[in-house]
């Protein structure tokens, strides 16, 4: 028993090992671009809907928010959106979440000696809202009413930081003293940044001689009191929601040459924004605007994600995965309802199951025996007893009968 499961262990580690080696085989064969065009600008990676600016047309989808300008003049070279001086670097695209991280300008409001170095940034996007659910608009000041205003004149909102010496605020804290946030509504496309101060930091300046106000990622920035001398940094990280055009699945799906779900892909209406998204269905990766671009995942070559004990057979979309001999159950564990190979009983155990049963059964019957004996010997009683006195007593039926005829033998 002990060898068997041992030799079962060994044999989902090595399929462990050899698997994860195919699994990076595998995917630095998945194709993210159209035959022909250029896949990257220097360390980003640039999948089709999108394509750089100076390759084929047809590497890219027409809209400008697609198209990508590379600077080779740095190195390693930079990607920008659309244009070169629209100053909006990319950092990665991703297809699985549609979702694009640029690098934007904070803004600064300074007083002071400092007041040459206040910048009053605007972003403008042609057609990728500033993602709801990922970005936060922060301000930084202890005399500090920051504003973001929509692009289109939509709508505008803010936050305000007040606090008088540094004793009032805590590192890591955007509660509203020295530093405060607030969430981004859908569907914005820009903004403008704009400031107001109270007292021009008159009574701050030792310490805090600007104001400041940025959109965020989630998690790119955590408040500390140095950030109030100087802010440590000159971008922040933002991500970008993007879909495909301005109609919804139902729409697009009327018109197979213009909608762009290919074979194992499943379409999605965009949640932020408008058009539609295509995903690979469970069980495939890669591109779903692409031809052919959902393939099989080899479930079997990745054993940490799909774990499987025992023998893994991978099928179209999914995979099986069986026991060796002695054991029993589906063999997936760890995911789902998997709960894995499960050693069969040996078969001497059985039969100390079965001879407890045994016992127990017999052990059952004695007692009933023994109970139908005592009741039998009980209304025997009785029944002598309530010849003797005139009346029958049945104690265990809870009542008596008297003047009954009683003829006894």
């Amino acid at each position: 028993m002990v060898i068997d499961e041992l030799l079962l262990k060994v044999v989902v580690l090595g399929t462990i090992i050899l698997g994860t080696y195919h699994n990076h085989i595998a995917e630095a064969d998945d194709s993210m671009t159209k035959p022909g065009c250029r896949s990257s600008c220097g360390n980003l990676s640039i999948p089709y809907p999108f394509g750089l600016s100076d390759s084929d047309p047809k590497c890219r989808i027409k809209p400008d928010s697609f198209r990508v300008v590379c600077d080779n003049s740095t190195d390693p070279p930079i990607a920008y959106m659309n244009r070169r001086d629209s100053n909006i670097q990319i950092l990665d695209i991703s297809v699985e979440h549609h979702e694009l991280r640029v690098n934007v300008s904070p803004g600064r409001d300074c007083y002071g000696k400092s007041s040459s170095l206040s910048s009053y940034p605007q972003l403008s996007l042609l057609k990728f809202p500033i993602s709801n659910t990922k970005n936060k608009f922060i301000a930084v000041g202890c005399d500090t009413s920051a504003y973001f205003s929509d692009s289109h004149g939509k709508f505008s909102f803010g936050c305000m930081s007040l606090c008088s010496n540094v004793s009032d605020f805590s590192n890591g804290s955007c509660s509203g003293i020295g530093c405060c946030e607030t969430s981004i509504p859908r569907d914005s496309f820009g903004y403008e940044i704009s400031f107001r101060s109270f007292y021009n930091h008159t009574y701050v300046m030792d310490f805090n001689p600007c104001s400041y106000a940025f959109v965020a990622e989630i998690g790119f920035y955590n408040f500390t009191a140095g950030d109030l001398k100087q802010l440590e940094f000159n971008e922040s990280t933002v991500v970008l929601d993007w879909a495909i055009g301005n109609k919804t699945c139902k729409d697009a799906k009327k018109n197979n040459k213009s909608n762009m779900c290919t074979n194992n892909a499943i379409c999605t209406d965009a949640e932020n924004g408008s058009g539609y998204k295509c995903t690979c269905k469970e069980g495939y990766r890669g591109n779903p605007y692409l031809a052919n671009g959902c393939q099989d995942i080899d479930e079997c070559a990745d054993l940490k994600k799909y774990p499987c004990e025992g023998k893994c057979d991978n099928v179209d979309g999914s995979y099986k995965c069986s026991c060796p001999a002695g054991y029993h159950g589906d063999g997936k564990k760890g995911g789902g309802d998997g709960q894995g190979c499960i050693a069969n009983p040996n078969p001497s155990h059985l039969l100390e199951i079965l001879v407890g049963i045994t016992m127990g059964i017999l052990v059952l019957l004695f007692s009933i025996g023994f109970l139908i004996i005592w009741l039998y010997k009980s209304f025997e009683f009785n029944l002598v007893r309530g010849c003797k006195n005139g009346f029958l007593l049945l104690p265990f039926l809870g009542f008596a009968i008297e003047n009954w005829k009683l003829y006894c033998l």
